[in-house]
């Protein structure tokens, strides 16, 4: 494990996985003044560390989001199954844009579209 402080994951809790990463604690926001940001969806489970990562990356980015917490309603369950096409939690949507999980969203943030797609921006 490496020292606290160095390489891509959090050793500092016992993490070497480079996608768990610290957060600023100021949120930022990136939609311009006036525009409407579409709403983030985020379909969670209680015990789900990457629903907890990605929690904490909205936030940081500023955004509120609405959580669906599927263990709680089955019927949430089967409709986050007929909209993302996937079982696996978190399933994140952006307005009516499937990102996909954690992951994907972290992805998407690193080739520089996140923004744009949180902004309300279109292709």
């Amino acid at each position: 494990m490496s020292p606290a402080g160095s390489g891509p994951g959090r050793p500092d809790i016992g993490c070497d996985h480079p996608t768990f990463l610290s957060f600023r604690r100021t949120p930022l926001s990136d939609t311009p003044q006036g525009a409407t940001a579409p709403e983030v969806i985020l379909y969670s489970t209680a015990i789900c560390p990457y629903c907890v990562a990605a929690k904490n990356f909205l936030k940081s980015k500023g955004r509120d989001w609405t959580e669906v917490r599927i263990d709680l309603d089955p019927a949430e369950r089967e409709k986050m199954i007929a909209r993302a096409k996937r079982t696996s939690v978190p399933q994140i949507f952006v307005g009516e844009v499937h990102v996909g999980g954690y992951d994907d969203m972290i992805a998407l943030h690193r080739a520089g579209k996140l923004d744009a797609l949180l902004a309300g921006e279109t292709a």
